[in-house]
């Protein structure tokens, strides 16, 4: 570890910062989108827009970033998903050795990697780990201000979970079966069952908060009631639901997940930004499932959630699935799980990138029909 360091982290390049000031860092901005008036416009426009000589700039602009430390080689590190479009990614390397580097393009993109250091190192620190501390991306480097603002992580290796091929079941089979048995065990290394009940202002309030602030549909109208019947259905559903307190990923998609050449097992998982220690581990589990689901049926992800709560649960499949990794998913409530899976995604995305909020395509195909569903149930009780 010293030799990394010495490699990607000189003092005048990285900083290691002090706990305390980690956590000032990390709070949140609390900012609204100051786009009101062109929320309208802005909506219109599509989610991904094209980057001229994107591929280019990124690599120029990388090379800048580093400029000053040894000598070393640098690539750009493509993402597929649209949160990391408001980042550059990109990969040092020297000898056998290497580091993956976050540079923010905005601010809420710097708010999130503020985020992600301080989770780095309580990963870290974290003695219940140890069996996995190869599996986690290792804390580098921090700097966190100026125009060359930084995080270095340990890089991975592995094969992406998310090159799923539907006409080769026994990879699909291996890739899941791999993924969950991984959520699994980290689960009962450090996690214990409680009602959910006892934790669901924090593990719903924060996450319903963000919908009402960043997505201007919610605020008003069918919007604002369907999130506040959302809110009564959750109450609802947690009330009678256990869920065990874990370390939660968050984000647990198969593009977050890395797997060895066989697909047996999990060799790296990156991107832990909005992890946190006492989470409703659960939802990592049925986050895969869904979004598994989601890449080999082309379906929105809020459209499978609402077929979920007409249904009251999931497809007899997808519980058999979390079943195999000790997962309930018939506990209480069992549109509890995917409901709540469902609000930590969507808060998840718009609070790193805004523009999911502003997206009408995006709102009305994984928002809506969520929403949409909990004010009929909220109707039907009345």
């Amino acid at each position: 570890m010293n030799h990394a360091q010495n490699f990607a982290t000189p003092p005048e390049t990285m900083t290691r910062l002090p706990t305390g000031q980690c956590v000032d860092a990390v709070k949140s901005t609390g900012h609204r989108s100051g786009h009101s008036r062109w929320e309208p416009v802005l909506g219109l426009l599509p989610l991904r827009s094209p980057r001229v000589l994107g591929g280019l700039t990124d690599g120029l602009r990388a090379h800048r970033l580093v400029r000053g430390m040894h000598p070393c080689d640098v690539s750009v590190v493509r993402r597929n998903t649209y949160p990391q479009t408001n980042l550059l990614v990109f990969r040092l390397e020297r000898g056998t050795w290497a580091v993956l580097v976050k540079h923010p393009r905005n601010e809420r993109a710097a708010d999130g990697l503020a985020r992600e250091w301080e989770v780095l190192r309580q990963l870290a620190a974290d003695d219940r780990l140890e069996p996995w501390r190869q599996l986690l991306p290792q804390p580098v480097g921090y700097r966190p201000d100026g125009p060359a603002r930084m995080l270095a992580q340990g890089w991975l290796a592995g094969v992406p979970a998310d090159h799923l091929a539907p006409h080769r079941p026994q990879d699909l089979q291996r890739t899941v079966t791999a993924a969950l048995s991984f959520l699994a065990e980290l689960r009962r290394a450090n996690g214990h069952r409680q009602p959910a009940a006892e934790r669901a202002g924090e593990w719903a309030e924060p996450q319903l908060q963000i919908l009402s602030t960043e997505i201007g549909w919610c605020r008003t109208g069918a919007g604002a009631e369907g999130l506040e019947a959302l809110r009564r259905r959750l109450d609802d559903g947690l009330a009678g639901t256990e869920l065990t307190q874990a370390w939660t990923h968050g984000d647990f998609h198969p593009g977050n997940v890395l797997l060895n050449e066989e697909r047996t097992r999990v060799t790296g998982v990156y991107d832990w930004g909005n992890a946190r220690m006492d989470g409703p581990s659960e939802i990592d589990a049925c986050t895969f499932v869904l979004t598994v689901r989601q890449a080999l049926s082309g379906r929105p992800l809020g459209r499978l959630v609402a077929d979920a709560l007409r249904a009251d649960g999931l497809p007899a499949a997808d519980r058999a699935l979390l079943a195999s990794a000790a997962v309930d998913p018939d506990g209480g409530d069992p549109a509890a799980l995917p409901l709540l899976t469902w609000l930590w995604h969507v808060a998840s995305n718009v609070q790193k990138a805004p523009q999911f909020g502003r997206s009408r395509w995006w709102v009305a195909h994984t928002v809506a029909p969520v929403l949409e569903e909990a004010s009929r149930w909220a109707s039907a009780r009345r």
